[in-house]
């Protein structure tokens, strides 16, 4: 699933739904936001069922995920010798009610327990991730599409306002960082900071 689609792009700039004219270009430059937005947040941000490793000298008493929220855990294992036979019971960690903090952070806590220290010994699989993208995040997406899609077809690479009677061009900083700043600093995964 992608942050947005050719629809809401044109949707957003009254294109009619009939006009196919940029559907090509726009679908390119949806996957090209989705890649680096992506990057920037180091997360991914489609549902899925998922198998992660982590290692027991960094994570003491829980880990945190790679792809929040969690919508549930299938099974969770700490295993020094990395064969995974048997899982670790439900009862020795708290599964994220949906929509707690700890969901939406991908945390999983162990209870009264901490996992042994080894590399690579701590194995999860679970499902997490946004079913529905939320509406913050595609809207970002949906002006950086046409951040870049403007830059390229009008050449206005840093350029904000030209006035026609003086010749006056004003410039400024139209990269995708500058105009997903917010967005980046509230869906980057803090991986450590829990």
């Amino acid at each position: 699933m992608a942050l947005t689609t050719v629809q809401a792009c044109k949707a957003f700039r009254g294109i009619e739904g009939d006009n196919l004219e940029h559907d090509e270009e726009l679908a390119r430059l949806i996957l090209a936001v989705q890649e680096w937005l992506e990057r920037e947040c180091e997360r991914k941000f489609e549902q899925a069922t998922v198998t992660e490793y982590y290692s027991g000298t960094r994570w003491r008493d829980l880990i945190e995920v790679a792809r929040p929220p969690i919508v549930s855990i299938t099974n969770l294992w700490d295993d020094l010798l990395r064969v995974y036979a048997t899982p670790m019971s439900v009862a020795n960690y708290v599964v994220p009610q949906v929509d707690s903090h700890d969901s939406k952070a991908g945390i999983v806590r162990l209870d009264h327990l901490q996992f042994q220290q080894g590399i690579q010994n701590i194995k999860i699989t679970y499902a997490g991730g946004f079913a529905t993208i939320p509406t913050d995040l595609e809207q970002a997406a949906i002006e950086m599409v046409w951040a870049a899609r403007e830059k390229g077809l009008h050449n206005l690479v840093g350029v904000r306002s030209r006035s026609v009677a003086d010749g006056n061009v004003q410039y400024v900083n139209l990269a995708w960082s500058s105009l997903a700043e917010d967005i980046i600093n509230q869906y980057r995964l803090h991986l450590g900071v829990a």
